[in-house]
């Protein structure tokens, strides 16, 4: 009887590895997702980790409104007031009230553009910044270039069914990275209700609820944006961070956008890993520096630098550091030098700016060394070229003595006999 007890105990702790080894096979498989298209992407290196049709051109609805909070958060001042025009009158889908004339801090427009999707908030600031529709659109388009986005064409901020508006889930992964650059940004699309001041409220604020439910469904996911036309069907950005690794998973026309930017999220933390180079703030050299205090300044990664490796991705990676000739006087945050993650193939990875750790002042001690330095130096050349200047001319008079007294017949100590 215990033996066989014991033999259950077996079975049954066999059978619970298998299941377990079952379940991390599975989650390190790509997820049978049904979206359209989509793609899975390190949000640091761009490193793709799953696509299906991710350069497929497709209407993408308001989505749209990362490349148009992108540009806000470039080109304008969060405490700046927009004034409202009558343009919003005219916008449909869903919008957070403004009216013409309406004066609006850009700081509160932002949450109502990636929180609530309001498409008049993207009005009034394409307006602002672009100073009209068809400009901002030019911006768009120019940036989109900027960042190698080449299957995009904005036409507007907002995100409206218009045929020749599109985009495809590679671009929109590019777009998000480099949006996720500015803190603000990360900040808002990872709130799930926020508080602003608009005029036209009843009392003249508004509380906010963000539409990408995915953020109540699971922890680790910290973004971005939700958007649906009929054309474009079901789209989502999402976002999801773990041990300060952040994913972007993309996916448009989809049944369940949530399950699936969810699916595609769980697999890539499952599957990949990464590894870390060098994190912003890190200090990766020492640049000189010529007449500061310091003679060496501590050259600081803007940007992390990491490689991502597993299924398809595996990179044997070095990082290139290049200092620039600095004098001082040098401020803090100064651009030092550039820092490349390289693969074994000459790929690089990833890149970063160096800016300077800490202000290096000018060192007048040092300047008026080096110009004592160099004032002695030039004195001494000038007196050895004096001098064997003297020296030639000394042996040329010489010569011509000696060249004149054997022309007359006459040699030194007296006259030569024949």
């Amino acid at each position: 009887m215990r033996r066989a007890r014991v033999s259950l105990a077996a079975a049954l702790v066999a059978v619970s590895w298998a299941l377990c080894a079952v379940s991390a096979a599975s989650a390190a498989e790509p997820p049978p997702i049904q979206a359209t298209a989509a793609v899975l992407m390190d949000t640091d290196t761009r490193a793709v980790l799953f696509d299906r049709n991710m350069h497929a051109r497709r209407p993408i609805a308001s989505t749209t409104k990362v490349m148009t909070a992108l540009l806000a958060l470039e080109h304008a001042d969060q405490a700046a007031d927009v004034t409202v025009s009558a343009s919003v009158l005219s916008i449909e889908g869903s919008n957070v009230g403004l009216k013409p004339g309406d004066v609006v801090r850009m700081g509160d427009l932002l949450p109502s553009l990636l929180l609530a999707s309001g498409n008049d908030a993207a009005v009034a600031i394409a307006e602002h910044i672009g100073g009209s529709i068809a400009g901002f659109a030019d911006m768009m388009n120019v940036r989109a270039a900027e960042l190698g986005a080449h299957d995009s064409h904005f036409t507007n901020p907002h995100g409206l069914y218009d045929p020749k508006h599109c985009s495809s889930a590679y671009d929109l992964g590019l777009i998000t990275s480099e949006a996720f650059r500015h803190p603000r940004f990360a900040e808002l699309v990872g709130s799930k209700t926020a508080e602003v001041q608009l005029p036209s409220a009843p009392e003249g604020v508004v509380q906010l609820v963000n539409h990408n439910k995915l953020l109540w469904r699971a922890d680790f996911v910290d973004g971005v944006k939700t958007g649906f036309v009929k054309e474009s069907g079901h789209c989502l950005i999402a976002s999801g961070s773990r041990n300060g690794w952040r994913l972007i998973a993309v996916v448009l026309d989809s049944p369940d956008m949530y399950a699936d930017a969810k699916a595609l999220l769980d697999y890539g933390f499952a599957a990949f890993s990464r590894h870390v180079y060098a994190r912003a703030g890190d200090a990766v050299g020492q640049a000189p520096v010529k007449a500061g205090k310091l003679s060496r300044v501590p050259a600081v990664a803007e940007w992390t630098l990491a490689a991502v490796t597993g299924p398809g991705v595996a990179e044997d990676c070095r990082l290139e550091v290049r200092l620039e000739k600095l004098t001082a006087p040098l401020r803090k945050g100064a651009r030092v030098g550039m820092a490349r993650l390289v693969s074994a193939g000459g790929e690089v990875i990833a890149a970063s700016p160096l800016v300077a750790g800490e202000a290096v002042p000018r060192s007048w001690l040092k300047i008026i060394a080096a110009w004592l330095f160099r004032s002695a130096a030039a004195i001494a050349v000038f007196v050895f070229s004096v001098r064997t200047c003297a020296k030639i001319v000394k042996a040329r008079r010489r010569r011509r003595r000696l060249l004149a007294t054997q022309s007359s017949g006459s040699y030194p100590g007296g006259p030569r006999s024949g």
